[in-house]
C-alpha cells in the first residue's frame, strides 16, 4: 500500500513540475486571431499553385506516378484549405454577433 501511496505522489509531483515548462515550448501562434488565420490561408493558397505548377510540369513529361501523388497533395490541401476557410467564417461570425449583442 505504501509503494502504490509513494509512485502516485512521485507521479503527481512529477506532472505538476512538468506541466509548466511544457508551456515554455508550446508553440506562441495564437489561432484565434483572425490576421494570422487569413495569412496561413495565403500562404496555402501560394503552396497549391505551386504543387499545381509541378503538376502540369510532370504531367508534360510524361510521369503519371508523380502526378497521381501531386493530384492527391492538391486535393488534400484543398480540403484543409476548406475546412479553414469555413472555421475563419464561423469564428468571424461569432466575433460580429458577439460584438452586437454588447451594444445592446
Amino acid at each position: 500500500m505504501t509503494k502504490s501511496k509513494s509512485i502516485l505522489c512521485m507521479s503527481l509531483l512529477a506532472a505538476t513540475l512538468i506541466s509548466p515548462s511544457a508551456r515554455g515550448f508550446a508553440d506562441d501562434d495564437d489561432r484565434y486571431d483572425t490576421r494570422n488565420q487569413r495569412q496561413d490561408l495565403r500562404q496555402d493558397q501560394e503552396q497549391l499553385e505551386q504543387l499545381r505548377q509541378q503538376r502540369d510540369r510532370e504531367i508534360r513529361e510524361g510521369d503519371k506516378r508523380e502526378t497521381r501523388e501531386y493530384n492527391s497533395k492538391i486535393r488534400n490541401l484543398e480540403k484543409d484549405m476548406r475546412r479553414d476557410r469555413k472555421d475563419l467564417n464561423k469564428d468571424e461570425r461569432e466575433e460580429h454577433g458577439n460584438k452586437d449583442h454588447d451594444h445592446e
